[in-house]
């Protein structure tokens, strides 16, 4: 019998093939949505998942009274040490960490890479598996180094590397060999290898700070940039640790610190999560909407155009029953046909799912599993859409059209079903909201990212090109990086070249400063960030001056943006020419050289926070290289760059970054928003069309006869075109109705993520509903003159 009824169930399929591609097409499209964001999300919610007991590893937060005086991210450096060696009956094991970068190098391969110098539990506290080398003892040499196995192919060309050595370069320029003691296997996301934007696969233990200048900040209270994790014993609570930590910061730390930071414990498996304000959790929730309104869409569309499709095989019913098939028979057949169309649907949202991964996987910014790498019970869930959409699809057909006196079939005839079309009517209604409200919003997401890369920065990011250099942070570093910058400002397709401590990309923080003037107390001063650069920095960014001049030769000038002005009670730039200033900490005394209108050397996320700018001849600390060059040939540019830059820096990697890129990777999270957002609008449209299309189908299909009488009495294809639109018309405004406030109320809230952002109007409103409007009337027109006007005659022949 099962077999019987797949069989019909194929026939049917083949027999009506328009309704059959239409239907399969629109959910598979759907489900392969819903099941590409639902990997998404899946390794998002896993992130930190492989390290064990990682509901009991907690990361040390700061909460800061005053904003500037530190990160949130990071944490008094001795903090998680200090509480496993004083406090052992809360505290199972501890593990803290700096994060450098240098030079590494093994032969004529170099290549500038991301440290992370820590204590030895690394390994034993993440359960990071090692696929070469002992995990006990991978530390206990100072000059020992574990990386994984990617980048040990990088190096070596393969893995088995143990005993082999790769070159490290300090910050003074010295070089020194470290021994490969373990190498691990290659990492999934986690957040303590990938703590900030970059990702860190190379492991030193503590002792090599030494090397780097680096151990005695690494062991000092006053260092607050330390990234500190405790693993707390079983059945501790994070409460239990909070009177601890407030008696070491009382005891170790300076009594600003003590007044001022709270130390908060976050847990692990929920850490990433809650980065960055929420914003993963945020992206997780939102897709998840979307998946799930596009899902809904997809499954109404598909019992729409299942229902009207069944409508018109009421004769084959009459005969069927005629012939004496009976009424459960019918319901089996018509429940098979549904649940096999849905399968083949979902057999092909399975092939669509693993033809677009690599698309998705770049727009997500994360990698996606292959159907093969995905857990057991995934597979079911792709199983369970198809046996419940077939279902409900069917069931329409199943119980109400079997229903039908036989005479009545044979007619062809439905008046003694009583259907509830408000219902269906408001299924489709919701369809709309949806498309509106998916549409609106990507329209002002990208609006805001417009806002964001095109609008004033305060600098001219065009053109300008940015390189890592090797830090020599001695005068006699300095001055051959001013011999570098002069030498790479002589090539023709530069206009000028800067070295500096910071380039806008979103990371700088570590540099916060208390700057007072000299002839007050420091209590009255301002927390500022510190950017040490040359004298070349204002013309190689455009910074425009408010006041005065920018840094010179002078290595007790001081430059200030606005901001920093007004704190310190200069709202005229020009009153603050002249000022003597200091820094707390330090004897040194500053004159106000100059003041720059203020510019986004953060995100727009961020409202523009005081600055001070210090010559490197006074720090010593620089990083990068920045370049202005002229519009042109690019890569000619970049070649020529190169070329000198191997002749001035032999051994030093030119790995370069345009700012519109450095910019791109600041608001990466809102960009894959953005082509997410795009993409469930092209998907949700084409829905909303199959959807028209099913309730256009439905209705021409009762109503045939009526359009061939109106149309023999003298009516107008127009107007039978707009008997059917006034169906739509209701539907459009009730949506319209409630997308609007719905999208405004949602997309205001995401834009208060922005200090600096745009204002939404009407107009992405009314373009939404113009263009949803003008589609629907397309396809009406379409469907009413194909199916219902090109041959009035044959509508009203009766048979």
């Amino acid at each position: 019998m099962i077999k019987n009824y797949i069989l019909l169930a194929w026939r049917n399929l083949i027999r009506h093939k328009t309704f059959s591609i239409i239907n399969i097409l629109g959910l598979s499209a759907g489900i392969a949505f819903v099941f590409l964001i639902g990997a998404y999300i899946w390794g998002e919610l896993r992130v930190n998942n492989s390290i064990p007991d990682n509901d009991r590893v907690f990361i040390l937060q700061s909460k800061w009274q005053k904003a500037d005086m530190g990160m949130s991210l990071t944490t008094p450096a001795p903090l998680a040490k200090a509480l496993r060696e004083n406090f052992p009956d809360l505290v199972a094991d501890y593990y803290h960490h700096d994060g450098i970068s240098s030079i590494v190098s093994k032969g004529n391969k170099y290549f500038r890479e991301g440290l992370q110098p820590g204590d030895a539990s690394f390994l034993t506290m993440t359960g990071f598996p090692l696929l070469y080398g002992d995990a006990r003892t991978a530390f206990n040499n100072p000059n020992a180094v574990v990386l994984t196995a990617a980048k040990a192919r990088k190096y070596f060309g393969r893995a088995d590397v143990i005993g082999e050595t790769l070159t490290f370069q300090s910050f003074a320029g010295t070089k020194q060999d470290f021994i490969i003691t373990g190498v691990l296997k290659d990492l999934p996301y986690n957040t303590v290898t990938n703590f900030t934007n970059t990702s860190n696969e190379i492991f030193l233990p503590t002792e090599s700070l030494r090397f780097f200048g680096r151990y005695d900040g690494f062991q000092a209270w006053p260092n607050v940039y330390i990234v500190n994790y405790v693993k707390l014993q079983a059945g501790v609570q994070p409460a239990d640790l909070q009177k601890p930590i407030q008696q070491l910061l009382k005891l170790n730390a300076s009594p600003e610190i003590a007044a001022n930071l709270q130390v908060q414990l976050v847990p692990l498996n929920e850490y990433y999560l809650q980065l960055n304000n929420g914003l993963a959790r945020r992206m997780v929730y939102t897709l998840s909407f979307v998946a799930l309104f596009i899902l809904l869409m997809a499954v109404i569309n598909f019992i729409n155009i299942t229902v009207g499709n069944s409508t018109t095989r009421l004769k084959e019913i009459g005969v069927r029953k005629v012939m004496g098939g009976s009424r459960q028979q019918l319901i089996g057949q018509f429940l098979i046909e549904s649940i096999v169309l849905a399968l083949i649907s979902v057999i092909l949202a399975l092939g669509i799912y693993q033809w677009a991964i690599p698309f998705c996987s770049k727009m997500l910014g994360r990698p996606l599993p292959s159907l093969t790498a995905l857990p057991l019970q995934f597979m079911l869930i792709p199983v369970l859409m198809a046996l419940v959409t077939g279902t409900l699809a069917g069931l329409y057909p199943a119980f109400i059209l079997s229903l039908q006196p036989s005479v009545d079939s044979l007619k062809g005839k439905l008046k003694t079903v009583k259907e509830k079309v408000a219902f269906r009517r408001s299924l489709v209604a919701l369809q709309f909201t949806t498309a509106i409200v998916v549409f609106v919003g990507a329209i002002v997401v990208d609006k805001q990212l417009s806002f964001s890369f095109n609008s004033s920065l305060g600098y001219d990011k065009e053109q300008v090109i940015t390189a890592a250099v090797p830090r020599d942070w001695t005068v006699k570093g300095v001055q051959h990086m001013e011999m570098v910058r002069d030498e790479m400002a002589t090539l023709p397709a530069v206009s000028s070249a800067s070295f500096s401590y910071e380039i806008p990309d979103g990371m700088s923080g570590n540099d916060n400063m208390k700057l007072y003037k000299a002839a007050e107390d420091s209590s009255r001063g301002i927390n500022v960030t510190g950017l040490s650069t040359d004298d070349q920095y204002a013309t190689t960014y455009k910074l425009q001056l408010a006041a005065g001049k920018f840094l010179e030769r002078d290595t007790t000038a001081l430059v200030i943006n606005e901001k920093a002005a007004r704190a310190l009670g200069w709202n005229d730039p020009h009153a603050a020419l002249g000022q003597n200033m200091r820094f707390q900490g330090s004897q040194q005394r500053y004159t106000i050289a100059g003041v720059v209108k203020d510019f986004h050397f953060t995100s727009k996320h961020e409202a523009i926070g005081p600055m001070a700018f210090l010559h490197v001849k006074n720090t010593l600390m620089y990083r990068y290289l920045s370049f202005k060059v002229k519009p042109g040939n690019m890569p000619e540019t970049l070649a020529a760059l190169e070329k000198k830059w191997a002749a001035v820096m032999p051994g030093a990697p030119f790995d370069y970054k345009f700012i519109d890129d450095t910019l791109g990777f600041m608001y990466r999270s809102e960009i894959q928003l953005k082509k997410a957002a795009q993409m469930a609008t092209l998907l949700s449209l084409v829905i909303v069309l199959l959807g028209v299309f099913g309730i256009v189908a439905l209705n021409i299909s009762r109503r045939m006869k009526e359009v061939g009488i109106r149309k023999v009495l003298g009516a107008s294809g127009w107007q039978i075109i707009t008997l059917f639109l006034k169906e739509f018309a209701w539907m459009i405004l009730l949506a319209n109705l409630i997308a609007w406030p719905l999208a405004y109320l949602v997309l205001e809230n995401w834009l208060s993520n922005f200090v600096y952002r745009i204002h939404i109007n009407w107009i992405p409103f009314a373009t939404v509903a113009l263009v949803i409007a003008a589609l629907i009337t397309v396809m009406v027109t379409i469907q009413t003159f194909v199916r219902a006007l090109n041959n009035p005659v044959r509508n009203l022949r009766s048979e």
